[in-house]
């Protein structure tokens, strides 16, 4: 990918989020952008030669939710930064890893499942969430994780930055050693990488396996394969020092029904209510007081290297809805 096409890249994002709040205050920092561009050739020239260090995340607090929101001019140049490293997605991330499909992610997932209880018929399954995924993520284990598959210096330190990213709350600033945005552009990537211990451990398994970010499903035709995955699933999970959500992860039967991913599998049979066990009943063991676990058991600018990974070759919600992106719109 050329200077050129990261710029035209960037430039067509930035009209899209202009037309988008073309309306906004006539003091919201868009119109201000609008009318000096030389921010944008200076950060694709950051990208190019691995200079990029992006501002600090805004932190606001709202009765729900807590959300880390990116500046406009870091949403477009991480976005130009993850055309460049689609290319490699196919060398890198498993083939069961769903949301790094785009759009489709959902659909390909859903028609994946559908073909196996079709041709497979298997009898139970594992429907997992892990618990603050995003915001558990340790900074370090995933850093150490890039670095085993991309080993050039100049992207390593960027992508780097953007996950030590300071953050400016109404409290501070603070620099925590977990969690990554999880609106930002690179979120989905950075979750395909740190997961993909758990995605390849169910490479050669005779189950059918597919994640989708932080939600997982996995269909198994006996009861030994149904606990051979919750001891494999939750040993790789204790070694990511991740945990499930009790309340979000069911283990059950098929012929019971389930949901994946907001799709219903409706039951094959009449049932008073569910055979889908919740996960804080006696399936799920006790957590460990160290790992705090709950659960039982683009383009060519990127060539794998010898080692298997990846050389930079740099060129030359909703509102609650409307009222929270209003809020959020100085940024």
């Amino acid at each position: 990918m050329t200077w050129g096409n990261m710029f035209i890249i960037g430039s067509k994002l930035f009209d899209k989020i202009h037309k988008r709040k073309m309306h906004s205050h006539h003091n919201h920092e868009i119109h201000f952008m609008a009318r000096e561009m030389d921010w944008l050739p200076k950060g694709i020239e950051s990208l190019a030669d691995g200079s990029y260090e992006p501002r600090c995340l805004k932190r606001y607090y709202f009765s729900d939710e807590m959300v880390d929101q990116l500046h406009i001019s870091d949403r477009i140049f991480q976005h130009v930064l993850l055309r460049i490293l689609k290319p490699t997605f196919k060398h890198v991330m498993n083939q069961n890893c769903y949301h790094l499909d785009g759009p489709t992610g959902v659909k390909n997932a859903t028609q994946k499942i559908r073909e196996v209880l079709q041709q497979k018929q298997p009898k139970y399954f594992i429907r997992a969430d892990i618990k603050s995924f995003y915001k558990s993520i340790p900074h370090h284990k995933l850093i150490q994780d890039i670095k085993k598959y991309y080993d050039d210096p100049k992207l390593i330190v960027m992508l780097q930055n953007i996950i030590k990213n300071p953050i400016d709350s109404p409290y501070g600033y603070k620099n925590p050693d977990h969690g990554i945005a999880l609106r930002g552009p690179l979120s989905q990537f950075l979750s395909g990488i740190y997961l993909k211990p758990l995605d390849d451990a169910f490479n050669q398994a005779d189950v059918t396996y597919l994640r989708y970010q932080d939600d997982i499903i996995i269909l198994c035709k006996t009861k030994r394969q149904l606990n051979r995955c919750k001891r494999r699933m939750m040993n790789v999970l204790q070694k990511r020092q991740l945990r499930l959500s009790k309340r979000k992860t069911r283990i059950g039967e098929i012929e019971s029904g389930f949901h994946f991913l907001g799709i219903a599998y409706p039951p094959t049979r009449t049932v008073d209510n569910t055979n889908a066990t919740p996960a804080n009943d006696g399936i799920i063991t006790e957590p460990t007081p160290a790992q705090n676990l709950n659960n039982e058991g683009g383009e060519d600018i990127y060539c794998p290297s010898d080692t298997g990974r990846f050389a930079y070759c740099s060129a030359s919600a909703n509102t609650a809805q409307s009222t929270r992106a209003s809020q959020m719109d100085g940024q």
